[in-house]
């Protein structure tokens, strides 16, 4: 017979346990598969991820280099329609004031030359400062007239874009204007920047080491092509989308597009070695699970034997969070909150602040802020003493609250000053808002068992600005402030410019 007392044995029965095994080990294998799945999932995502982001940087690219273009373009045109042009092409005397011309545009677009050729590739004027053209040279550029010609300076490793316009319709006389063109890389996260004309070759890279290079067909290995300039860009067998890029074989993701500038791609070599990572791991995790199995079934099994245990200590632990989250807003209500009066302190004002900056700055949505300070204060606690003071700030924090709207905060930043925050508020608005209030206040005196306290304040407004700081902020309204004191108190200041200010003080 078994005693009152005595704990309850496991029943050990064979069967049951195997069943139990089987259920779980079927559940460690089915959730095994499915996590496989799904990071098979987000391998593909990061990658469409990574490849938008690719293009949409290749369209900012893409814009800047046509934009370029167009500035080169207007430059020549400009100059090949000025009074100096044609008096040069009538007669020769117009040389000097046409020499004029062509250094000025040098000097005022700093542009890299500015060449008059004759029909055989010839100069015959250029701007001060222009690096004298071969002839190899000039029959190069001068064949491109269509558009702005991309040419790569292998010496100087930098691309130049050219532009060739013909003065006469015979095309005996030819204008061609050169500029250096400026890297046009937006700084992307983990994207690189590449820029190639019509033979491939990169004249523009984030990364000068890729300068020079060709951009090889369909990103195969350089080795398959046999070109020893190509980009070495090889295949790998663990995610086929991602190239390995260069000796120390980082992985990229490249995309490239046909540029709407005539004879131009953009390319990008976007870092993907998280993502090659992650493929790589799962590859892996069948081998891991492997390990994980064995210790995951004894957690099983010693979960359920302790199944009675877990819930008691669960409900401990809920307890205690709960405990711990009364405590932590607790704790939050006294760093934020002003102890005499229960209104928000400086540090809830300034998280307030930060908070409506961002707004301003990113939706463009107004606010205002006032800076509040009570009319002879001073005097209230010599009168009355420091106790009335009290009582007369915690009457003003009660009133305020009760008269400014549900969105504004009015906050305790100092002695006897408050912060008034109005949210989705212009300068004219607050105006009236903060006028409410201080009517409100000097129609709602302190009534004391003895005594009848009447207290106004004077009030400085300022709307921020998308350009402003808290400081700035601030220090504005406090400008505000000061003007209000200055011309008699119980008023409301709102932001103006410095010489109104300076006019009002006198």
């Amino acid at each position: 017979m078994m005693l009152p007392n005595t704990p309850r044995r496991l029943s050990l029965d064979p069967y049951s346990l195997l069943a139990s095994l089987l259920l779980l080990l079927t559940l460690l294998l089915a959730s095994w598969f499915v996590s496989r799945h799904w990071l098979g999932l987000r391998i593909e995502q990061q990658l469409q991820e990574l490849t938008v982001q690719s293009h949409d940087v290749i369209n900012a690219a893409n814009k800047e280099l046509v934009q370029g273009s167009a500035h080169i373009t207007s430059i020549t045109h400009t100059l090949a329609g000025m009074s100096s042009m044609q008096r040069f092409l009538l007669t020769p005397r117009g040389r000097p004031n046409l020499q004029t011309d062509l250094d000025e545009f040098h000097q005022r677009f700093q542009l890299i030359g500015v060449w008059l050729l004759d029909k055989k590739g010839k100069t015959l004027l250029q701007s001060a400062g222009s690096t004298p053209l071969n002839q190899q040279q000039s029959t190069q550029v001068t064949q491109v007239r269509a558009s702005p010609h991309l040419v790569f300076d292998l010496e100087l490793q930098q691309a130049k874009n050219y532009y060739a316009h013909s003065i006469t319709p015979n095309g005996n006389l030819t204008l061609l204007v050169g500029n250096t063109i400026a890297a046009i890389s937006h700084n992307a996260n983990r994207i690189n920047l590449l820029v190639s004309g019509s033979s491939n070759l990169i004249l523009l890279s984030d990364d000068s080491r890729w300068l020079g290079y060709k951009i090889p067909e369909g990103g195969i290995d350089p080795e398959m092509t046999g070109d020893s300039l190509a980009l070495p860009l090889h295949t790998n067998l663990v995610q086929p989308e991602i190239l390995l890029l260069g000796d120390d074989q980082a992985p990229v993701l490249f995309v490239s597009q046909t540029s709407t500038k005539k004879g131009v791609q953009i390319h990008v070599l976007a870092d993907a070695s998280q993502i090659y990572y992650q493929a790589s791991v799962k590859n892996k995790l069948a081998a891991v699970m492997a390990f994980t199995i064995t210790g995951s079934v004894w957690g099983g099994l010693l979960s359920w034997l302790t199944f009675r245990r877990g819930r008691q200590h669960q409900q401990l632990m809920d307890s205690a969070h709960q405990e711990l989250l009364r405590l932590n807003s607790q704790l939050t209500h006294l760093a934020t909150t002003d102890p005499l009066t229960q209104s928000p302190n400086r540090r809830a004002a300034d998280t307030r602040l930060r908070h409506e900056l961002a707004k301003l700055q990113r939706y463009q949505h107004p606010f205002c802020v006032v800076m509040l300070d009570i009319d002879f204060f001073k005097l209230i606690n010599d009168e009355h003493g420091h106790d009335v003071g009290d009582q007369v700030l915690c009457h003003f924090a009660v009133t305020g609250r009760e008269t400014i709207r549900t969105t504004d905060v009015l906050a305790r930043i100092g002695g006897e000053e408050f912060l008034l925050i109005l949210p989705e508020t212009n300068q004219e608005q607050g105006l009236l808002l903060a006028q409410r209030l201080l009517d409100t206040m000097a129609a709602s005196p302190l009534y004391l068992k003895d005594k009848t306290i009447k207290f106004t304040f004077s009030g400085g407004l300022a709307e921020a600005q998308s350009t402003d700081d808290i400081h700035q902020l601030l220090l504005r309204a406090d400008d505000s402030l000061y003007v209000a004191k200055s011309q008699g108190r119980c008023r409301i200041i709102g932001d103006q410019p410095v010489e109104e200010k300076q006019a009002l003080l006198g």
